[in-house]
């Protein structure tokens, strides 16, 4: 069930990436966003209170070297398997026990005092999206192999009513998975002007539930109470905190259906626009994976310069988590966050696919490395994980953090995962990746066979999607979000 629209306008574009590598990437002429449409709502329920309070910031659990004491030129990563730093066998600590995954924290690690002339309504409303930005074109070098990759988007965030109608159609996955996303309560955090909020830390609590979050670049966080457990629901009273302000209230979360997005107004004046940039990848490196890892790797140098030239002065840092299977030599192996593009490049460069034998493979230990031994930052950033993959996560018995815990931890921290599905995936993986994208308001994501690399592409189960280059979609996204505008599909007009 799903419509193509190709913008290359035809395979033979593809071509066009000469044998000396130039290709141009015009900005985004005739095309927009997809308007954001709601579900079903019921009427939120809301009172004040105040009160001060005091936070204490979280310690992540980094097992990773600082970045001051090996991040310089990268030197201090072994290169015993191909330049990327293994992971140590040492097992990984346990998500706390709960519904919450995260403790939240304030900028400077104490509250400001609540402010009863905090503004907080509801609406069925949704804020329209920007019209189409315009992305700095980079001429690709001497590199045929960058900007051949294709890929479309779907926006399962905006489009909440197609959403749910995939969620019926996939009660299969659903089961298998166990993660019911029928429900969700939209926060929409803004300053006095009303400008967007980043980083506010939500905390949301009830009788035996425990649920933190933080704003994106937009202001925005998505509450799916299911993620955290079908008793979670009902009156919960509501603490949120930014440099803008701080408040309390209660929020009605229904045990069914949607609740109506909560806008909350700040009096003061947030910080200005993030400009910083934590961009990680996570990818299934195993055998299968060969095929179109080559290309991945070639593109990152280029995404980042593009996004650099987009939005001058963005301090951007990468990092890698590369996973495999139990049964393979090395599971993880890790290239930690750095400002070095260059020599990241040339390090991820020198992984190779290898490994795995079954379909699925320990996707869950990746994510564990990723959001655990990483060192995130914690400041007016952009935080965006990749995940790339062709296979769903194997289901060890054993396993103390999984995919569930991964999601609930990227809302608790504000990072956004953007999941990218490779040749070969199955609708349990498009099943997981869409939720893995409604949870942190980002499209799922999935490599076409328009460039003709790799093997079949599964196509999408939706009604509408719009073909690009991989290069192009994910400089938009990030630039998008960057600009406070957030990540979404790109439809024709």
């Amino acid at each position: 069930m799903n419509h193509r629209t190709l913008t290359l306008g035809s395979v033979a574009l593809l071509s066009l990436v000469s044998a000396c590598g130039s290709s141009s990437h015009a900005p985004y002429a005739g095309m927009a966003y997809a308007s954001p449409s709601g579900g079903s709502a019921r009427p939120a329920e809301i009172s004040m209170a105040t009160s001060e309070s005091e936070y204490r910031g979280p310690a992540a659990s980094v097992t990773s070297a600082p970045e001051a004491a090996a991040r310089a030129d990268l030197d201090g990563v072994s290169d015993r398997f191909g330049g990327v730093a293994p992971v140590a066998a040492a097992p990984m600590s346990p998500p706390p026990t709960g519904a919450s995954t995260s403790t939240p924290v304030a900028n400077g690690g104490e509250m400001a005092p609540m402010d009863s002339r905090v503004t907080i309504t509801t609406t069925t409303t949704v804020t329209a999206v920007p019209t189409p930005m315009q992305v700095a074109p980079v001429v690709m070098q001497q590199n045929n192999m960058a900007g051949r990759l294709t890929a479309a988007s779907v926006g399962d965030h905006d489009r909440r009513d197609a959403y749910l109608e995939y969620l019926g159609r996939h009660s299969g996955e659903r089961s298998m998975l166990r993660l019911n996303l029928t429900r969700r309560v939209r926060f929409r955090v803004v300053d006095g002007q009303g400008q967007a909020v980043n980083n506010a830390v939500i905390a949301l609590r009830a009788q035996g539930a425990s649920v933190d979050g933080r704003t994106h670049a937009d202001g925005i966080w998505d509450f799916f109470p299911g993620l955290y457990g079908e008793q979670v629901g009902g009156q919960m009273s509501v603490q949120i905190t930014s440099p803008a302000g701080a408040t309390q209230a209660s929020v009605s979360v229904p045990f069914s259906g949607d609740g109506q997005e909560v806008t909350v107004r700040m009096n003061g004046a947030a910080p200005s626009a993030p400009r910083a940039l934590d961009l990680a990848f996570t990818i299934d490196v195993t055998g299968s994976m060969g095929d179109e890892l080559a290309y991945v790797h070639h593109e990152i140098a280029h995404i980042v310069e593009r996004v650099r030239a987009s939005v001058p002065n963005t301090n951007v840092r990468v990092a890698a988590t590369f996973y495999r299977d139990r049964s393979d030599p090395v599971v993880v192996q890790q290239i930690p966050f750095t400002s070095n593009i260059a020599g990241f490049a040339s390090m991820m460069g020198g992984v190779q696919a290898s490994g795995g034998g079954d379909y699925p493979e320990d996707m869950n230990t990746g994510l564990d490395a990723a959001f655990n031994r990483l060192q995130w930052s914690d400041d007016n950033s952009v935080r965006v994980m990749v995940l790339i993959a062709d296979a769903p996560p194997q289901h060890y018995g054993d396993a103390q953090f999984t995919y569930r815990h991964a999601m609930q931890m990227a809302g608790a921290r504000g990072i956004r995962l953007l999941p990218v599905a490779a040749s070969g995936a199955d609708r349990s993986v498009e099943y997981l990746f869409r939720a893995m994208g409604a949870v942190t308001s980002t499209p799922y994501t999935y490599l076409t066979d328009e460039s003709g690399v790799g093997h079949a592409h599964m196509e999408a189960d939706t009604d509408r999607v719009a073909v690009e280059r991989f290069n192009d979609l994910l400089t938009r996204l990030i630039v998008s979000d960057l600009r406070g505008q957030g990540m979404h599909e790109l439809i024709r007009e």
